[in-house]
């Protein structure tokens, strides 16, 4: 049995390395001048899964044995693999941020990403081209992943460098697909470290069916297999794990607490840190342990506590010191006092934590709705295991609100909310919990649930009854059609109650919120540019509300027709002082309302005509304002609204 044993463990290296030379070089040991097919990675991980079955599941030895659970794991990561290479993504948007630290330390020895800037075609963007005070290029981005990268960095270049001995040309410079594929595959890895952190740490406080459900549904259910497979680059699926093993071992430590442990505690923390920096939350876990000790045995606890914390303190700083470091030589400052995205861009007095999680641009619920019942799953979560969910509130609650109040709270070109990935691990004890709960309610009341079955198909049935004999007779036309009734009716499910309480202050059905909320005159990225168009090829009529007619083309313009009153919505990040030109045709006497504050009439004349209002900050609210025009004489025509921001001194 043993020497089988070693048998299978060392056909199980081979072929593992040769799956590695193929994940990183796009080639095989067997065949190293030919280019591996789909059929040829399919046939490596089927044999790796092979063999890793029967060497640590039938010829395991004692205490060797992996569980059920982990060879379903492990079965989900081949296909995922298989994605990874021949449909996943690399390079490209925020994951050149950071893979220019990797690249930049690695070849050149160096943070002087002018190199690295000039081969990606970033060296005209606004926020890198100017040279800090150093000489250096700015970057807004962390090190950490770089960190993290580095050893997969040197895999690539040692398998680059088997492969060049092969015979084969081989780009060693660090831009080449060898280095970028060995990064990238890293953060597949550490994404699925994650996952089983998620499973291991669920299993210690949950059932074990529980704790596999949390575990594959935060893989599959939230956007962590996005970041892992399609957007490796990105920081997201290192930031998650980072910050889940800083949970995992707070848990495993807090029953003997120690300085070791204290002090790799912090080691794992300052490095979550550099990894993504809202992390620096997680310091709240061990910081309120020692608070709680102190408070139960006052000062017969001091010494101790002062000891671990001395040793908690230390290592978060040298586990923070390469961000530190990084921010020296890139702007001369070992902590930065606010992100170098600029002061303005984490705004925590104003938050928008209604668009953050329920709006159609990113919001965190809408787009992954998994998350839902993880927020709700911390109630019971702290109720039946108040020494681990009560710590883990306070920083999901804080963690939540710098991110709503973050500069683009939509993250950009995100997945999902993006942004989140330090809370994958403490969501999913939420929706262990939660699963937990509701196992309980359907044992009680079983009827119910049958009950609820019934609900999507009489939804079904009511959403399609008012059709008629033109109702397309595809499925999924038909599905749409349903939808779309349900979402103009009630709003979409993703949306409630933020779509309600939409309709509650504006006076607009729940179906218009998904339009309307989230998008800004002027706020950030992707902003109207302070300008409302009513019809064309930008109509921009979900920031319509009613009076409005359909849009008409008129003497070259798209335009709309008011008859006597009609509603706009415009939408600032902060009250300012504004100027309100409305092109019109009348001829009318017009008069325009800002949020109930009449600005006064003006005469429009025959032709096209530009209005002008002007109206002072005091009468603008953050979010949507009411922007009222009535028509006292007549009908007119509506062009566009054009919002002009006063010369800032």
């Amino acid at each position: 049995m043993r020497s089988a044993r070693n048998a299978s463990l060392v056909l199980l290296f081979a072929v593992g390395f040769d799956l590695l030379c193929a994940l990183v070089g796009g080639f095989s040991l067997a065949a190293p001048a030919s280019a591996l097919t789909p059929a040829g990675l399919a046939v490596r991980l089927a044999l790796f899964y092979a063999l890793f079955a029967l060497r640590f599941r039938a010829l395991a030895g004692p205490g060797q044995a992996v569980s059920g659970a982990h060879l379903l794991l492990v079965a989900l990561l081949m296909p995922t693999l298989q994605q990874f290479q021949f449909a996943g993504g690399r390079t490209g948007g925020d994951g050149l941020g950071y893979y220019v630290f990797v690249r930049s330390l690695w070849k050149d020895g160096d943070l002087h990403f002018a190199n690295e800037y000039e081969h990606y075609g970033y060296q005209d963007r606004a926020d890198m081209m100017a040279p800090t005070r150093t000489g250096h290029r700015r970057s807004v981005f962390s090190i950490g992943p770089a960190v993290l990268w580095t050893p997969f960095f040197g895999i690539g270049e040692g398998i680059g460098r088997l492969h060049r001995r092969l015979g084969a040309e081989v780009d060693l410079s660090g831009y080449g697909a060898v280095h970028v594929n060995a990064c990238s595959l890293g953060s597949l890895l550490y994404g699925f470290l994650l996952v089983l952190l998620i499973h291991d740490l669920a299993r210690r406080h949950f059932a074990p069916g529980l704790a596999l459900l949390a575990a594959l549904a935060t893989w599959g259910g939230t956007f962590l297999h996005w970041y892992m497979v399609q957007h490796p680059l990105m920081a997201h699926a290192l930031s998650g794990c980072a910050a889940g093993f800083v949970v995992w071992l707070w848990d495993r430590q807090r029953a003997q607490p120690s300085a070791w442990g204290h002090a790799r505690l912090g080691l794992a923390l300052g490095l979550a840190m550099t990894t993504r920096w809202q992390s620096g939350l997680l310091l709240l876990l061990p910081g309120l342990d020692l608070l709680a000790r102190l408070w139960r045995e006052r000062a017969a606890a001091l010494p101790s506590v002062l000891r671990h914390g001395a040793a908690l303190g230390a290592l978060v700083a040298i586990g923070a010191f390469p961000q530190m470091a990084a921010w020296k030589t890139l702007f001369d400052e070992w902590l930065l006092t606010h992100p170098p995205h600029g002061i303005g861009w984490v705004r925590l007095w104003r938050p928008y934590l209604l668009e953050t999680l329920w709006s159609s641009r990113h919001g965190l619920f809408a787009w992954t709705p998994v998350f839902l019942p993880a927020f709700l799953g911390l109630w019971p979560l702290v109720r039946r295991r108040f020494a681990l969910g009560a710590p883990l509130v306070p920083i999901v609650l804080f963690t939540t609100w710098v991110n709503s109040g973050a500069g683009d709270w939509w993250a950009g070109g995100a997945y999902s909310l993006r942004r989140f990935d330090p809370l994958l691990l403490p969501l999913a004890l939420g929706l262990a919990a939660f699963f937990e709960r509701a196992q309980e309610w359907v044992r009680r009341r079983p009827e119910v649930v049958a009950a609820l079955l019934l609900v999507p198909v009489a939804a079904w049935s009511l959403l399609l009854s008012p059709g008629d004999s033109r109702l397309p007779p595809h499925f999924p036309q038909l599905a749409r059609v349903a939808w779309l009734r349900m979402a103009d009716a009630v709003g979409s499910p993703q949306t409630w109650p933020a779509s309600w309480l939409f309709a509650w202050r504006t006076g607009r059905p729940p179906g218009a919120y998904d339009l309307a909320v989230g998008r800004y005159l002027f706020f950030r990225q992707g902003n109207l540019g302070g300008r409302i168009e009513l019809g064309g090829a930008r109509d921009d009529g979900g920031l319509l509300a009613e009076g409005f007619g359909p849009p008409v083309h008129e003497d070259g313009a798209e335009a709309r027709t008011v008859r006597t009153r009609a509603r706009a919505f415009a939408p600032l990040d902060l009250p300012e002082t504004l100027t309100v030109r409305v092109r019109l045709r009348g001829p009318a006497s017009v008069a325009l309302a800002v949020n109930g504050h009449d600005l006064g009439v003006v005469a429009v004349a025959a032709g096209w005509t530009e209005a002008s209002w002007r109206a002072d900050a005091r009468l603008w609210r953050k979010d949507l304002n009411d922007v009222v025009l009535e028509t006292r004489s007549g009908p007119v025509l509506v062009d566009y609204f054009q919002f002009q921001q006063e010369p800032r001194p």
